[in-house]
């Protein structure tokens, strides 16, 4: 690996480049949750620090909240979906409530 590439795959690079599109997109909004079998609608609340995101669910079923968590260099993100391998959580943008 050439040393740009090392250098945009540190924790702070990936931080820069994924934490606005992470907070525009998923903060405060309406989700689908996916983790195994499990799947549900729920409102996410995202925490970003140095090492990665936290996402608070609260879900709209009579479930309790709970979080997930990854570290910048296990996330994979995408326009409407962001996931964290490894521990095989996702949320997305319902197909419905997405932007045109």
């Amino acid at each position: 690996m050439s040393k740009n590439s090392d250098e945009s795959r540190t924790p702070e690079a990936l931080r820069a480049r994924f934490e606005p599109h992470l907070m525009e997109t998923f903060h405060e909004q309406r989700v689908l949750f996916e983790e195994g079998r499990i799947r549900l609608h729920a409102t996410a609340q995202l925490e970003c620090d140095e090492w990665g995101v936290s996402v608070r669910l609260e879900p709209e079923t009579d479930r309790d909240s709970f979080t997930v968590s990854g570290a910048w260099e296990i996330l994979s993100v995408w326009r409407n979906r962001v996931g964290a391998a490894y521990v095989n959580w996702g949320i997305s943008v319902p197909a419905s409530e997405e932007a045109p």
